[in-house]
């Protein structure tokens, strides 16, 4: 499995921040997240919103790839495949996985691809089994891990950056 990528520039994040960050990645549910981080249940939902906004992220998948990328989540929360083995994914799978750790909603990838909801429902569970998770936060995760998904699947704007700056320089 190849290590993650370098962390990347990004917002400077609290503690607090991080831990939620780590949680999304875990696909913890709001009532997880309320008791792990002594938030009230009801805020939940606005810092998750807020920590999206300052990542850049639209979704919570891609807040785990962005995560795991930046070194903040370094590993899935239960083992899987693709700790041991480089998943080998057909292409329009990895075009999902993609999609998704890059923010684009299970909807919209099936609106992309021109499928059905059921075909796109077990082309999402392919793409769980063949990374051995059960959430779509830890396959993007994995895919981080594992090198199947890059920085720029995930924020575009990583792809520009010249490859031997410094975190702290481009910050």
């Amino acid at each position: 499995m190849n290590p993650p990528p370098l962390p990347l520039p990004g917002p400077d994040l609290t503690p607090d921040e991080r831990t939620l960050l780590q949680l999304l990645a875990a696909a913890a549910s709001e009532r997880t997240i309320s008791t792990t981080t002594g938030r009230p249940l009801n805020s939940i939902a606005g810092a998750v919103t807020a920590l999206l906004d300052k990542t850049s992220c639209h979704t919570r998948t891609q807040a785990a790839a962005w995560a795991t990328a930046q070194r903040i989540v370094t590993s899935t929360t239960q083992p899987c495949a693709a700790q041991t083995t480089l998943p080998h994914l057909p292409p329009r799978m990895l075009r999902i996985l993609r999609a998704w750790a890059g923010g684009t909603s299970p909807e919209e990838v099936r609106a992309e691809l021109g499928v059905a909801v059921g075909t796109m429902r077990g082309y999402s569970a392919r793409v769980l089994n063949a990374l051995g998770v059960h959430r779509q936060e830890q396959a993007a995760v994995a895919g981080v891990l594992c090198g199947l998904v890059e920085p720029a699947h995930i924020t575009p704007a990583w792809a520009e950056l010249p490859a031997e700056t410094p975190v702290s320089a481009a910050a």
